[in-house]
């Protein structure tokens, strides 16, 4: 799998600035004459292009470095086989440079590009983290990006995730009464996180944000509208995840989520309810840092998961809202979430969710 992480570039001197931004300009530049080479020959999107315009674009940016012309014709072909518009030629506007991984080296402080038919060096803030990554992994396209007056480094990594042998089954329910609840099919639940204090947070500092917004309207035609609501949400969804692939870790466990279709046809309480939280990326980000780590991840129906007694099987469909789940037949009494988990370990066995392919 690849993974690429951003380094933050330290402060840079006149010259180096001035090297880096004509290089941006050349490159984008480059990128712009491939769109419109491979949009006047047909629109090819294979690396037939080259034969189409490699030297005269050598010729036209004398300061980028060969490579970099590769990287620019690739940059291109990907941006005219996305364009869905077949009438309109569309235009690249990022300030960027890209490097081949045979092109550029990492320094314990900075990496050194070629640029202006010389290596420059650009120094980096780089995290022990991201120093074992670089160390780890093997390194793949180098990108300079400027974003607001400031520039960043993009490294893409190719991870080559752990083999583990599973031989357990965690379920993972979400709701909004509790954001998450794991547990086992055993019947132990592993972790639990209550939504309710979460998401009146998140409300708080939206309607925080939302009363700034409106000041900064009365000074300006532009309303300014921070983003510190939606960094919370995927901060606490980064932490959730994060603890779920840890158990998982643990006990040697398959994750089983829920397979949710979004809120289309749903009864408008609960498209209210479910638009309270990103779950969409709380389930991408499980998904993620799960195949990081080579734990196996199977989605299922979550249909009457939560009305279906975890000990007997039997479907209660007379239950509504109750936050506690009271089996007729064989008397049970279980949170609800937590008979959802339990129910959702149990729906898939273990050869089942080892033959079937991980999400």
């Amino acid at each position: 799998m690849k993974k690429s992480i951003m380094l933050k570039v330290k402060e840079l001197t006149t010259n180096k600035i001035f090297e880096i931004e004509s290089a941006m300009i050349s490159f984008k530049n480059a990128v712009n004459d491939w769109i419109d080479i491979s949009w006047n020959n047909g629109k090819i999107t294979t690396r037939k292009l080259q034969q189409y315009g490699y030297y005269e674009l050598r010729e036209k940016y004398p300061n980028l470095y060969s490579n970099c012309i590769i990287e620019a014709m690739d940059i291109a072909i990907g941006i005219v086989k996305s364009c869905k518009n077949n009438i309109e030629k569309p235009t690249f506007d990022s300030y960027m440079i890209a490097f081949k991984n045979r092109d550029y080296r990492i320094l314990s402080n900075g990496v050194v590009v070629p640029i202006n038919k010389r290596r420059v060096f650009i120094p980096l803030y780089i995290p022990k983290k991201f120093k074992s990554y670089l160390s780890k992994y093997k390194t793949g396209r180098l990108t300079v990006i400027k974003k607001n007056n400031e520039y960043y480094v993009t490294i893409s990594l190719n991870i080559k995730p752990p083999k583990r042998e599973c031989k357990n089954v965690i379920g993972v329910d979400i709701g909004v009464y509790n954001l998450v609840v794991v547990a086992d099919a055993k019947g132990r639940e592993l972790l639990r996180v209550l939504g309710d204090e979460t998401i009146e947070h998140k409300k708080m500092l939206e309607y925080k944000y939302s009363i700034k917004q409106q000041r900064a309207s009365r000074y300006s035609k532009k309303c300014i509208m921070g983003n510190k609501y939606r960094n919370y949400s995927r901060y606490i969804n980064h932490c959730i995840a994060k603890q779920i692939v840890e158990i998982a870790k643990k006990y040697n466990a398959i994750i089983i989520l829920e397979k949710l279709k979004g809120v289309k046809g749903k009864s408008k309480s609960l498209r209210k309810l479910f638009r309270k939280w990103p779950y969409y990326d709380l389930i991408q980000k499980i998904e993620y840092k799960a195949k990081e780590n080579g734990i196996p991840v199977v989605k299922v129906s979550p249909r009457n998961t939560s009305k279906t007694c975890s000990r007997c099987g039997y479907v209660n469909k007379r239950l509504k809202n109750e936050r506690v789940f009271v089996c007729p037949k064989c008397g049970l009494e279980i949170d609800r979430d937590l008979n959802a988990a339990i129910n959702l370990a149990k729906k898939i066995s273990m050869s089942d969710s080892l033959n079937s392919s991980p999400s």
